[in-house]
């Protein structure tokens, strides 16, 4: 039977605990075996856009790096989530450009940019958002080079039957462990497959991409772990945490409040995952585990402490609250 989920964040404002979010937390070693957990570590859950560096390195399987000539800046960001800032829509640009494929053939969807004042001055240049700025648009724009490397057509990409996709199916199977029958999908946020599996399957997937001698794998890591600007941007928590880190972690959030992190001297890897699917809070949860895990120092915490206890101001400005951790591992 199911663990149920765990207290793991508390939203106190005042005198009163206002709001307490549950979930669940794995970490498995190096070869994928379960050291640590609390809830349910077989929680089906999707990846969202933790999924993204396993999508990149189906892509870079096909051989989009060679035939293309593609940097590691690019290389970032196809497994970014990012804020649509002006350097992000610039490298999109240039992985399309050495692929020779327009803009249009993006069907990641549109939205302004995340980072406010790059949307403001978006918002003054045109009337209505463009697919460069969508934060998964480096993943669409490696996809559809992929499909060039792998003489498929570029519409469709997302199809279930794609050869891109199937590529991705087979990655994900690969580095979960998990057969294909085990595996359920949905359709993200800017409409590509997601594979949903347990959770600490996640974990050993991620923490696979580590350890794999792969030298395609390690291009990934690499990538992001040089250029964590390229991944998130400007006040998001996974540039943050990897800046922070030194190059020691490996960090990818995805939607509806799961995160991984993988902590690269020793291939360890937690994922968490928040049963309220806020992404709010979730980065309050990783810093706490990270440290009680010992992968980040005392001051390296206190450099992360706006996301460890985030502060609530209301529209003065005006403290009347915080979030904190309320687990021990």
């Amino acid at each position: 039977m199911p663990s149920a989920p765990v207290d793991l964040v508390a939203v106190d404002r005042g005198q009163l605990r206002e709001a307490t979010h549950q979930g669940h937390l794995v970490v498995v070693d190096a070869a994928g075996r379960l050291e640590a957990a609390l809830g349910d570590p077989d929680r089906p859950t999707y990846y969202r856009s933790s999924a993204k560096p396993l999508q990149a390195l189906a892509m870079l399987r096909a051989g989009v790096v060679e035939r293309f000539g593609l940097s590691a800046e690019q290389v970032a960001i196809m497994c970014a989530s990012h804020n649509g800032q002006p350097r992000h829509v610039e490298v999109v640009r240039g992985l399309l450009a050495a692929a020779g494929i327009t803009e249009d053939a993006l069907q990641c969807g549109a939205h302004w940019p995340y980072y406010e004042p790059a949307a403001e001055e978006a918002r003054r240049a045109m009337a209505a958002p463009i697919a460069v700025f969508n934060n998964c648009s480096g993943k669409h724009a490696g996809m559809l080079a992929g499909s060039l490397v792998l003489n498929a057509p570029l519409e469709g990409y997302l199809a279930p039957d794609h050869p891109v996709q199937a590529r991705i199916r087979a990655v994900v199977e690969e580095l979960s462990g998990c057969p294909p029958s085990s595996i359920r999908y949905g359709v993200d946020g800017c409409s590509v497959p997601n594979p949903g599996l347990p959770l600490r399957a996640i974990a050993r997937s991620l923490a696979a991409l580590a350890a794999t001698e792969d030298p395609r794998a390690r291009t990934i890591v690499e990538a992001m772990t040089a250029h964590p600007h390229l991944v998130g941007g400007t006040g998001r928590f996974d540039t943050r945490l990897m800046e922070v880190a030194g190059g020691r972690l490996l960090a990818k959030g995805g939607a509806a409040g799961l995160h991984c992190t993988v902590e690269l001297r020793t291939g360890r890897a937690l994922t968490v995952k928040l049963e309220s699917g806020d992404g709010t809070w979730i980065h309050s949860a990783v810093v706490a585990a990270l440290g009680q895990l010992g992968w980040l120092e005392s001051d390296e915490m206190e450099q992360l402490a706006g996301f460890g206890r985030p502060v609530l101001t209301n529209h003065r400005k005006i403290k009347v609250g915080e979030a904190r951790p309320i687990f021990s591992l």
